[in-house]
């Protein structure tokens, strides 16, 4: 789990990097999608992590809508995450960049609106033991992330969205990708301290 929070900063950070050197006009018909890939490895390494210790967190979770909302949350990071990385990759080899980079935006923008639950019950699971206090200031942080990815994914949609119509398509891009990006640093950093005091047994 910590592994794959790890990997979506690393690859959350690489997205705000990509974005801010293709929006100063560095090598756009490569950087931004390849920050789209980047950005679809963030989310499916992030989704996976949580995949695979789902029974262990469904054992820690509080009931069974928080238990939904780890699988719901889980299947929109790892097909919006593969669906982004399939936009990338063609867009990448040419085939209309105008339209699907700002498809990936949107679709990015939904998994994270539909992801925010999983990041906010990650921050509700119990942390047991000797560090209370450090597994409060995480829960608050997991939460004020999940707060935080919500208005960065509907944020996202709206700029895909007005790319996609034709409103300065690349900047609005660069710009959606920027917010994603720097949204998955901050939960992927607020998650990593969450289970680094929920998992401590």
């Amino acid at each position: 789990m910590l592994g794959g929070s790890l990997a979506e900063v690393a690859c959350g950070a690489a997205t705000v990097v990509l974005s801010i050197l293709a929006l100063t006009g560095t090598l756009q018909g490569y950087l931004v999608p390849i920050a789209t890939i980047v950005f679809g490895v963030a989310l499916i390494a992030h989704g996976g992590a949580v995949a695979a210790r789902f029974r262990a967190l469904s054992a820690a979770a509080v009931g069974w809508d928080t238990r939904a909302e780890l699988s719901g949350g889980t299947g929109a990071e790892l097909v919006g995450g593969a669906a982004g990385v399939v936009l990338g990759i063609l867009a990448l080899v040419g085939i209309a960049p105008a339209v699907l980079l700002p498809v990936a935006v949107i679709v990015f923008g939904g998994a994270l609106l539909l992801g925010s639950g999983l990041t906010a019950d990650i921050g509700s699971l119990e942390a047991p033991g000797a560090h209370e206090r450090l597994g409060d200031v995480a829960r608050q942080a997991s939460l004020a992330a999940s707060g935080l990815q919500t208005l960065v994914g509907a944020g996202a949609v709206v700029l895909g969205i007005l790319a996609l119509v034709g409103i300065d398509p690349t900047v609005l891009t660069l710009v959606g990708l920027l917010a994603l990006g720097s949204s998955l640093v901050l939960s992927g950093t607020s998650a990593s301290g969450r289970l680094a005091s929920t998992m401590r047994r």
